[in-house]
Order: structure tokens, then sequence, then C-alpha cells
């Protein structure tokens, strides 16, 4: 058991770390997520439009970017597509949405950015719907 704890340990559960992070980090997207699917299915108008694309599209991103590619995230479907656009929803948040803002109004959005692009980068990891659907079968 403490031979977790040691630098050269060769007790590994990368595969659980991954999971925790693919799992709990998207869970706490969905709540902002969640406000933005309601405001959007109930018509709402005035929503930013950083990219020029009006109002209702913006919004319509906007929940991909918190909720469907979150979901995708969770499951581990496509997780490294749908951690791109996490990437790409969260750069627009902190480098167009808050431009000209201080830090610790993009800090939200780069806390969001980093566990993504680390899951982009490192994969969906054992316990996902990518590796059972994608694994070489062997007969």
């Amino acid at each position: 058991m403490f031979d977790f704890f040691k630098p050269n340990s060769k007790v590994a559960y990368t595969d659980w770390g991954v999971l925790v992070l693919r799992v709990c980090v998207p869970l706490l997207l969905l709540t902002h997520g969640y406000d933005k699917l309601l405001s959007l299915l109930n018509g709402a108008d005035g929503f930013p439009d950083p990219l020029h694309v009006g109002a209702q599209v913006s919004h319509a991103l906007a929940v991909v970017g918190e909720v469907i590619a979150p979901i995708l995230v969770i499951l581990g479907l496509w997780t490294r597509v749908a951690c791109l656009i996490e990437i790409i929803h969260f750069m627009v948040v902190a480098f167009m949405m808050h431009a000209g803002e201080p830090l610790s109004e993009k800090e939200h959005a780069l806390l969001f950015l980093i566990p993504y692009t680390t899951i982009l980068l490192i994969g969906p990891g054992k316990y996902s719907l990518d590796k059972s659907f994608y694994q070489k079968r062997r007969f």
C-alpha cells in the first residue's frame, strides 16, 4: 500500500486518474451549460456574439461547448474531437470575450482550458467508449 507514495512505485493508477479527470471536469462545466441550454430553448435574446456569426449561432455554439462536448468527454466518445471543441470554446471565452480584461476575468476559462488540453494530449484512457469501440479485435 505504501509503495504507491514512493516516487519510483510500480503501482500506477493512470487510467483511473484519466477517468476522474475526464468525468469530473465536464460535470462541473455542465452546471454552466445547463442554464445556457435552457435559455437557448426558451429563445432568449442578447447572447454575446464574439465571432460575429449572430447571437443565436453563438448561443448554440456555447451550448455545444458546454453541454454536448462535455457529455462526449464524460462518455469517452470521440474524446479528442470533443476536447478540441472545448479548447476552441475556452480560447474564445478567454481571449475574445475577456480580451481586454485582467487575468482574474480570464481565469475561469483558463482553468477549464488546461484539463481539456491535458485530456486531448493523453487520450480518453482505458475506461472509455473510444477504447472499447476502436481497440483492435483479435480473433
